[in-house]
């Protein structure tokens, strides 16, 4: 009777799992701002406990932290909308600039005309691509509402109602059989330190790559000659040490750039080795992998593939979703292996 009730069981369980994943396939398309919501969510718990030590109000406490995340939503929309054209006009006066100087240069070298037709065409080729990217992000505006739409929501439920699902989480684990039950609430144990110290990773590592850089310009700056706002550019390194890969390209690179095409080739050739040599490759292949494996006690290895694939795959979400199911994988295949092991030498012993 046991063993028939343990089977009808896990027939459940496999049919629940077919549903989860026919349910992220509708999902997928949403999926970067439902991850969004989760991590949101997942702040804003922290966020409230800390605030609530000091007020001593639920629900005080809960308003502090639902406003945040209006008003930064709303903020993000407003500076955006409001200064795309101005971004725009900006982005064809850098291009404008630069294949300007470009031209300048294969002219003092003498090069021939053809060639300068083609580096002139190749940079007007990249200058309307980049508008009409601009243009394509401005135009899907009803879209990226619809996102917003389902981050707000979906935060504001997971915040709402975390303790609720914590409960119904562990009822559901306490109905699957063993040794299944012992292998899924092994993982989801591990869930939470995966997701803190991801997280704590991501943060940690843009603070540090926006020190580095600070430091980088300001030998840069003693070698050659001023660099103006330095706290910003290494603000905006650090934040952009938080999105996939390359993205601190898109900041020192038209930096670099612009100094090499303004008369300063050592400055700007200085900058563009320093961000790719620091900034993109030293900090992906050892200092998120060791600045990971520290906070999530794991082999830098699978930090590396999870940090470096999980982006180049999904996109943001890859983020997220690639070190956490890398990690979560691991730990599936050890305590698989321990708890069958476990479950294989219990059911000798009781036949004996």
């Amino acid at each position: 009777m046991a063993d028939r009730q343990a089977k009808s069981q896990r027939e459940t369980l496999i049919v629940a799992v077919l549903l989860v994943l026919g349910s992220l396939i509708v999902l997928f398309p949403f999926l970067d701002a439902l991850i969004l919501a989760g991590v949101v969510s997942y702040l804003l718990k922290i966020g409230h406990d800390n605030i609530n030590q000091y007020l001593d109000n639920q629900l005080v406490s809960s308003i502090i932290m639902i406003s945040s995340v209006f008003v930064g939503v709303g903020a993000v929309l407003y500076i955006f909308t409001n200064n795309f054209f101005e971004i725009l006009s900006q982005v064809n006066t850098f291009t404008g600039s630069l294949r300007q100087g470009i031209l300048n240069i294969t002219d003092f070298l003498n090069l021939s005309e053809q060639f300068q037709r083609n580096v002139e065409s190749f940079i007007n080729s990249i200058s309307d691509r980049l508008t009409a990217e601009m243009v394509s992000v401005f135009t899907s505006i009803p879209s990226l509402l619809i996102d917003v739409a389902i981050f707000l929501v979906t935060t504001l439920f997971l915040y709402k109602d975390r303790d609720v699902i914590e409960s119904q989480l562990k009822s559901l684990i306490g109905d699957i059989p063993s040794p299944e039950r012992d292998i899924v609430q092994s993982i989801v144990n591990s869930i939470d330190e995966i997701f803190r110290g991801v997280f704590l990773t991501q943060v940690t590592v843009a603070l540090i790559l926006g020190a580095i850089n600070a430091v980088g310009f300001l030998i840069i700056e003693q070698i050659t000659s001023s660099i103006p706002l330095i706290s910003l550019w290494s603000l905006l390194i650090a934040a952009a040490a938080l999105l996939p890969l390359f993205a601190g390209f898109m900041v020192y690179g038209p930096i670099g750039a612009y100094y090499l095409m303004t008369g300063s080739p050592i400055k700007g050739s200085l900058i563009l080795l320093f961000g790719i040599v620091i900034i993109n490759v030293a900090s992906e292949i050892f200092l998120r992998p060791y600045v990971g494996s520290k906070q999530m006690d794991e082999h830098p290895l699978i930090i590396f593939l999870g940090f470096l694939t999980g982006p180049l795959v999904l996109g943001i979400k890859g983020l997220i979703i690639g070190p956490v199911l890398l990690i979560l994988t691991k730990e599936f295949v050890l305590n698989y292996s321990t708890l069958a092991y476990a479950q294989s030498s219990q059911n000798h012993s009781d036949d004996k």
